[in-house]
């Protein structure tokens, strides 16, 4: 099923009860917990974990930041019933009362020493699980978006938008209507793996190119989530030039923050076919292994938009800098548009954006 066009349907809101608690109330509940822990209100903290643990009583972690709230409380044997409650919740980690100095009492509490050994005992159980990963065929969706006055008799140019880590594409619409022009589809793709906590925070889908939840993976295995998901997103332009009436040109990539690194993998990895990437905020992970195709992408031309805010607190400036170094040395065409910013796109750079797609549009013509 394609559904078209800018307008939104009209969307139901139905408020449910899980024991007396309110959905709304819920889905705010460890957001809420979590805030009021860094500033130091652990008795409201504690109040909204408490909240969160009666409905998700699975969440171990949930259950030790309420043990971390009560422990600040002096109130002992709430804390431990607490971490009794994140190991039959599933808590298996034992770093962390080994290297953490709060937690060192429950060695030799009485009550503490059987939430020890139940610890280690899970522990134990779970160190002989082996963990294999292998490739896996599903069904993925991808988004598109028309121009206002979209016309099924002509052609367009195809862009690629890629999300960040924890994001959806419903969050990038309304930027995607700065710098979107008349001539122009946008198809954004989900990211194939689903971040659990932002899931549960937001109350609805968020994703990652990087499979986060999956553990910690050794660097060969990271590499092999960092290529299917490339060729996922590459599958789906596939896709669109045959199912949308779309120009014979090269498509572009556009990523922001974790889709910014994600595009310069695409490209790397098929520079044959895209004519340009524009990387905001972008991340990088050296298992993309962008920097050893570079020769390739300056074989097949491929331009670039780097942007970055001087001031971002989540992917540092540096990055890009080094990035826009690397492409300098190896003789790829590129532009580096800094702005004065943080993570997201300043109007300058949203700005700068829509004029290198429409310059780089021009220059391949149909």
């Amino acid at each position: 099923m394609t559904v078209r066009g800018w307008r939104k349907p009209l969307v139901g809101i139905f408020v449910f009860s899980v024991g007396g608690i309110g959905a709304q109330e819920l889905q705010t509940a460890f957001e809420r917990g979590y805030a009021l822990w860094q500033q130091g209100r652990y008795t409201e903290a504690a109040e909204a974990f408490r909240l969160w643990t009666a409905a998700n009583p699975r969440d171990w972690e949930a259950f030790i930041l309420l043990a971390r709230c009560l422990l600040r409380q002096a109130d002992t044997p709430a804390a431990l019933q607490a971490l009794q409650g994140a190991v039959r919740a599933g808590w298996v980690d034992t770093t962390l009362i080994i290297s953490e100095p709060e937690w060192r009492f429950l060695e030799r509490h009485r009550q503490g020493r059987p939430i020890v050994q139940g610890l280690r005992h899970r522990a134990a159980v779970y160190a002989g699980v082996d963990t294999v990963l292998i490739r896996q065929e599903r069904l993925g969706r991808y988004f598109v978006l028309y121009p206002e006055r979209f016309d099924t008799v002509r052609r367009y140019h195809l862009v690629l938008l890629l999300h960040g880590n924890s994001q959806a594409p419903s969050q990038l619409y309304s930027w995607v209507r700065e710098w979107q022009h008349e001539d122009m589809l946008v198809v954004i793709p989900e990211a194939p793996y689903v971040r659990l906590r932002p899931t549960l925070n937001a109350a609805a889908l968020r994703f990652s190119a990087l499979g986060e939840e999956l553990g910690v993976l050794p660097v060969e295995l990271r590499e092999d989530i960092i290529a299917v998901t490339a060729e996922w997103y590459h599958a789906v332009v596939q896709d669109a030039r045959q199912r949308l009436p779309v120009r014979r040109a090269l498509p572009l990539v556009v990523g922001f923050s974790q889709g910014g690194f994600m595009a310069a993998v695409l490209v790397s990895r098929h520079p044959e076919a895209y004519a340009g990437a524009a990387l905001v905020a972008a991340s990088y992970y050296p298992e993309g292994r962008v920097l050893e195709r570079l020769p390739e992408i300056r074989r097949y031309g491929v331009s670039f938009l780097l942007m970055h805010g001087s001031q971002d607190p989540i992917v540092p400036f540096q990055t890009t800098q080094l990035f826009a170094n690397s492409l300098a040395q190896a003789g790829i065409e590129h532009e580096f548009f800094a702005f004065t910013g943080g993570h997201w796109a300043s109007p300058e750079a949203t700005q700068r954006l829509r004029e290198w797609i429409l310059q780089l549009q021009r220059r391949y013509g149909k």
